[in-house]
C-alpha cells in the first residue's frame, strides 16, 4: 500500500471505533448497501448470486443486502464519466468467452473496506475490472482486479470460483433505518460510560 492508503485505512478503522451517532455506522450496518466490490466477496452467510443475461445487459443480483447490478454490454468507449454511485458505474464487454466488467465513478465517500477489513481504495480514483469465465457447466472463474494508484503501488487481483447451486436465494431481511441501530448505539454509549469511570 502507499503511505496515503495506509493513512486512510487507519482513519477508517478509527472512525469505526468512535460511534457518535447513526452516521458513524457503515452503509452496510445501516442496511443501505454492502458496497462494491465487497458485495461480490464471500462472507459468513448470504453468499449466493444470481446472474441473468439478455442480449444487451447482464444483471447480477446478490443475496447479501439484496443488491442488483445492471451492467450494460457496450463498446468500451461507453465507460465515459457519469453520475457517481455507491456501486459505481459498470459497463461490460465480451473478450471471447469471458465477460469483462469495468466499474468506475464511485461516490468519493463510499466505504471500500472489504474482505478482512481491507481498504480497497478511494472512490474518486478506484477502477475495478471483473472477469467472468465459465470453466464448466457449474463453475465460473471470477477474477476481480483493484486499480487505485493513491492507495496501492500496483493493481492487484483476487480470484474466487463461483459454483452453481440449486438452492434458493433468501431474502436478506435488512432494511434502511435498521431498528438494531438503537441497540448498537446504546451499547456504544455504555462503553463510553465505562471508559469514563
Amino acid at each position: 500500500m502507499t503511505p496515503a492508503g495506509l493513512r486512510r485505512t487507519a482513519e477508517l478503522s478509527a472512525e469505526r471505533d468512535a460511534v457518535n451517532g447513526p452516521e458513524s455506522f457503515t452503509p452496510w450496518e445501516r442496511c443501505i448497501t454492502r458496497g462494491f466490490p465487497a458485495v461480490m466477496l464471500p462472507s459468513a452467510y448470504n453468499n449466493n448470486l444470481q446472474i441473468v443475461q439478455t442480449s444487451n445487459h447482464v444483471a447480477i443480483v446478490t443475496e447479501m443486502i439484496h443488491e442488483a447490478r445492471i451492467v450494460p454490454i457496450a463498446d468500451r468507449a461507453a465507460t465515459r464519466p457519469g453520475p457517481r454511485a455507491w456501486m459505481g458505474r459498470s459497463v461490460g464487454h465480451w473478450e471471447g468467452d469471458t465477460l469483462v466488467v469495468d466499474t468506475t465513478n464511485f461516490r468519493g465517500q463510499a466505504d471500500f473496506m472489504g474482505l478482512f477489513n481491507r481498504f480497497f481504495g478511494d472512490g474518486n480514483h478506484l477502477r475495478i475490472t471483473e472477469r467472468f469465465t465459465m470453466t464448466d457447466l457449474r463453475t465460473i472463474d471470477y477474477r476481480l482486479t483493484i486499480d487505485e494508484p493513491t492507495t496501492w503501488t500496483q493493481p492487484w487481483t483476487l480470484a474466487i470460483p463461483l459454483v452453481r447451486t440449486d438452492e434458493p436465494m433468501y431474502e436478506y431481511a435488512c432494511h434502511e433505518g435498521n431498528y438494531n441501530l438503537t441497540n448498537m448505539l446504546s451499547f456504544a454509549r455504555s462503553k463510553d460510560t465505562v471508559r469514563r469511570r
